[in-house]
């Protein structure tokens, strides 16, 4: 297909909002998808906008009559929910979401893929994560949708961590209520023995070479994972390798959501 093919007055504009946005891959594959299952006069761009002209540009959106949806990237996840018209349940219960559609009235509605991207993601590898001790580092709007989304599939433990406790301890509480039968519990930085070690932060994005959380009292078969995607081996992954462990990489989740955004953002009206 001919790339100047698809800008014509026909084009349905998608677009992922960040701050801030050089580094991110999803344009990239999601247009390749789009080309790979021919689907026609649909493009993604991405849009670099900080978080003091959100609303604006979300209220704009709802006038742009060809504008069909978005996803949503750091740090943008839970202030978006605020400026939507409707979300979903997950992104309710979560505080943020990670995709929006405009319907053809101009409304926006959200969800939240980032757990179920994840989740999926370590599925499609064959790694179980019922009965698993599971830590997980971060609990903000990608944070908690992995922490959702890992509950749900019944893990036998789920440590949760933040340097900020209070919030570690609100999404304890919030998790508790919704999956009584789970055993979740506080951590520190410093994990021991789990069977997967999730990063959900933003630390060691970019030029940042910070360890969201220490590898050396991680078990020698603890599967480190980030949700980082660039760059694709962060100094956490790059530490876990060094020490033989095996790691799972932040674009691994994101090759896993394409299809679920995908269909959410192109979903037809009923």
């Amino acid at each position: 297909m001919n790339e100047l093919s698809v800008v014509s007055g026909k084009l349905q504009l998608l677009s992922i909002i960040g701050d801030p946005i050089v580094q991110v891959s999803a344009p990239l594959m999601i247009n390749a998808a789009l080309h790979r299952e021919k689907i026609p006069d649909v493009l993604m761009v991405p849009l670099h906008v900080d978080p003091t002209g959100l609303e604006n540009v979300l209220n704009g959106l709802k006038s742009i009559q060809n504008f069909r949806g978005a996803i949503i990237t750091m740090p943008h996840k839970q202030q978006t929910l605020s400026f939507l018209d409707s979300a979903s349940e997950t992104a309710t219960a979560v505080g943020g979401c990670n995709v929006i559609r405009r319907d053809s009235k101009g409304m926006l509605y959200g969800d939240m893929l980032d757990g179920e991207g994840f989740a999926v993601s370590l599925l499609d590898r064959g790694i179980n994560i019922e009965g698993s001790q599971v830590y997980l580092a971060g609990t903000g709007g990608a944070g908690s949708a992995i922490a959702h989304a890992i509950a749900k599939r019944k893990p036998s433990e789920l440590t949760i961590y933040n340097r900020t406790q209070e919030k570690s301890i609100a999404l304890i509480n919030k998790l508790s209520v919704l999956f009584p039968q789970i055993k979740i519990k506080a951590g520190t930085s410093v994990p021991e023995q789990v069977n997967i070690a999730i990063n959900a932060t933003s630390l060691g994005m970019g030029e940042n070479t910070d360890l969201p959380f220490s590898v050396e009292k991680l078990g020698p078969r603890t599967l480190v994972c980030d949700i980082v995607i660039f760059p694709e081996k962060t100094r956490l992954l790059s530490l876990a390798k060094h020490k033989k462990l095996p790691i799972h990489s932040g674009r691994a989740m994101l090759s896993a959501q394409v299809k679920l955004m995908l269909n959410f953002m192109l979903r037809p009206e009923n």
